[in-house]
């Protein structure tokens, strides 16, 4: 009867990790509502990203580069975690806006699908997740993923 018991707790528990709420919610800066489903038939990249985040400003100019290149490929679409509107403004004042980002203020969407910043998600054309990239993304990473995501 214990062995039952635990399980079930295990399938309680896996089935609780597994469902993640959709990644969608308001722009950053413009209150638009933005969603990974906006982009149908599309591959996109999902960088989780904070001002206050050192590696995230490392990796940020080359995100910017590789979204403003490979536009036409994959879109990026980023969820901006536990930040406050000053550290936004200067974040889009120092790396430009190659991209939008969903507001997270408090976490409650990056937390079901990340363990921290940065992380960068990358979704096939059918918005499955084909990899994850944990720690400040390179252009090396970028491209793999860019070639992974649009393998058909």
């Amino acid at each position: 009867m214990r062995a039952v018991a635990l399980a079930l707790a295990f399938v309680v528990v896996a089935s609780a990790a597994a469902a993640r709420s959709p990644i969608a919610g308001r722009d950053v800066t413009t209150g638009a509502r933005v969603a990974l489903a906006d982009y149908r038939d599309k591959p996109v990249l999902v960088n989780l990203w904070g001002s206050w985040c050192l590696p995230c400003n490392r990796e940020a100019p080359t995100l910017v580069a590789f979204a403003r290149e490979h536009a036409k490929r994959i879109s990026v679409l980023g969820i901006d975690v536990t930040d406050s509107r000053a550290g936004v403004r200067a974040w889009y004042k120092r790396y430009g806006r190659a991209y939008p980002s969903i507001w997270d203020p408090r976490a409650l969407l990056a937390g079901q699908w990340s363990r921290g910043t940065p992380t960068t998600l990358v979704f096939d054309r059918a918005h499955r997740l084909v990899k994850t990239i944990e720690g400040a993304v390179t252009a090396k990473q970028l491209a793999a993923a860019l070639a992974l995501a649009t393998r058909r």
